[in-house]
């Protein structure tokens, strides 16, 4: 784990750089794996298809979620994608639980190190210009909960709003589409601004005209976070590292997995 430094894409270039092993794994530091056997799925098709250049896993609705947070995950996009049953070419793969071999990683020229926000279009657009598949891997997920406070949700979409207008704002170029899952492998990269911005003035009004009130809510937050940054004028400089380091962080289940899937590891790699 990189430690000291909050610009995401940065942190996981550093993380690459310093891995020995010739795949590369990302995850957040708040999903849960579905079960001992993600790893072993996502590295597998990896190995069994040259075709495919980054395999994710499906992000379903946990069973003991509140009911807020599932109203959050069935409502606002891209926070719930069930368990496939093939192999899918899918937008859904992201930073949360993927894998990809490091030679490509670094063919690719690794992560945007200048987003705050909006690097899994990127990577995922990077892979797919060399002619290889971006893919859920099959009976494999994650869960991947949403705040448990309207509150923290809130706070979390005003982020992610303020995050895009910066993109927006001084890389308009490296804004991607967003799809909600399986396009059957018709992506499309590039929407004028105008058009986004029509597409969510509709998104909201019909969460209002149908009841969603926590996707509603997420998308004034979300729009609120839009305007403030585009009202800042001033670009905010960027974050500097704090004597960034690595740390091993090994708990009792990533050991149990380490264990049953993977060959010893040498002291100080990371997974």
């Amino acid at each position: 784990m990189v430690v000291g430094d909050n610009r995401q894409g940065r942190a996981i270039n550093e993380g690459a750089r310093r891995a020995s092993g010739h795949l590369l794994s990302t995850m957040d530091d708040d999903v849960e794996l579905g079960d001992s056997l993600v790893l072993e799925s996502l590295v597998g098709l990896l190995d069994s298809d040259p075709s495919v250049g980054m395999t994710g896993a499906s992000c379903p609705i946990p069973a003991d979620a509140t009911p807020f947070q599932r109203a959050a995950l069935r409502q606002i996009p891209r926070r719930y994608f069930p368990v496939v049953r093939e192999v899918t070419d899918s937008d859904m793969v992201q930073h949360g639980c993927l894998a990809m071999r490091r030679d490509l990683f670094f063919k690719i020229g690794g992560e945007d190190e200048d987003l705050v926000r909006g690097l899994d279009p990127i990577i995922r657009t990077r892979v797919r210009a060399l002619g290889l598949r971006v893919v859920i891997v099959p009976n494999t997920w994650f869960y991947h909960r949403p705040p448990a406070t309207a509150a923290g949700l809130l706070r979390m979409y005003f982020r992610n709003g303020r995050g895009s207008a910066f993109a927006a704002r001084h890389f308009p170029d490296r804004v991607f589409e967003l799809g909600d899952g399986s396009q059957g492998g018709r992506f499309k990269e590039h929407r004028p601004l105008g058009y986004r911005v029509a597409r969510r003035v509709w998104r909201t009004a019909r969460a209002l005209l149908q009841g969603e009130w926590v996707r509603l809510s997420a998308d004034l937050s979300y729009s609120a976070g839009f305007v403030a940054e585009f009202l800042n004028h001033e670009a905010p400089p960027a974050p500097r590292p704090r004597s960034v380091h690595l740390e091993r962080r090994i708990g009792d289940r990533i050991h149990i997995w380490r264990s049953a899937l993977l060959a010893p590891a040498p002291a100080g790699s990371i997974l």
